[in-house]
């Protein structure tokens, strides 16, 4: 677990730290003045949006409401157009476990799609996220609902539509989670 660990937080170090391919005022980089061109960027920075988002989630055990687990937890996003954003997140879940509830971490990676409504203040997010459940094992999870702008950096989105696949002892669980999230955007 340890190094699954280390290994998100290398990853989600490497993705936060994309250097900046434009001057500090502003003005487009120059180019190398040496003779050696060098390879060209596939996305500058000036066009990726940063997205910090701290969320809430409850995941109500179906079909017979076997569980009720709850997350909260924080998601970094890097917007590289905007209507997609790939993002790394971390949650501290408390489950329903054998012998009462229990605490644990589930880390994930996800990709988002925005499909924006009119001047793009409201849209339906569609996000697919993957993780991994320390002691128990994968996750998968399908998110959609809506989200709207609170100011021109912050917005909110609400997880109306979220069916998750939980694998606790190496057997598939179902939840039908809701939720929702507040994000800031730099």
């Amino acid at each position: 677990m340890k190094r699954f660990l280390a290994s998100v937080a290398l990853i989600f170090g490497a993705v936060v730290s994309v250097p900046a391919t434009a001057a500090s005022d502003g003005a487009p980089a120059t180019p190398p003045t040496d003779t050696a061109a060098a390879p060209a960027s596939p996305i500058d920075d000036e066009g990726l949006e940063k997205r910090v988002a701290g969320f809430a989630t409850v995941a109500l055990g179906m079909p017979k409401l076997d569980f009720v687990n709850e997350l909260v937890g924080a998601r970094f996003e890097l917007g590289y157009t905007p209507r997609w954003a790939l993002g790394l997140s971390l949650a501290y879940a408390n489950l329903k476990g054998k012998d009462g509830r229990v605490s644990n971490a589930l880390p994930e990676a996800s990709v988002a799609y925005r499909v924006p409504f009119g001047a793009g203040a409201f849209g339906i997010p569609i996000r697919f996220a993957g993780g991994y459940l320390a002691m128990n094992g994968p996750t998968l999870r399908l998110t959609t609902g809506l989200d709207f702008e609170l100011g021109e950096n912050v917005g909110c989105e609400l997880a109306l539509v979220e069916p998750m696949i939980w694998v606790a002892r190496d057997r598939p669980e179902f939840s039908l989670n809701v939720g929702g999230s507040v994000r800031v955007t730099f």
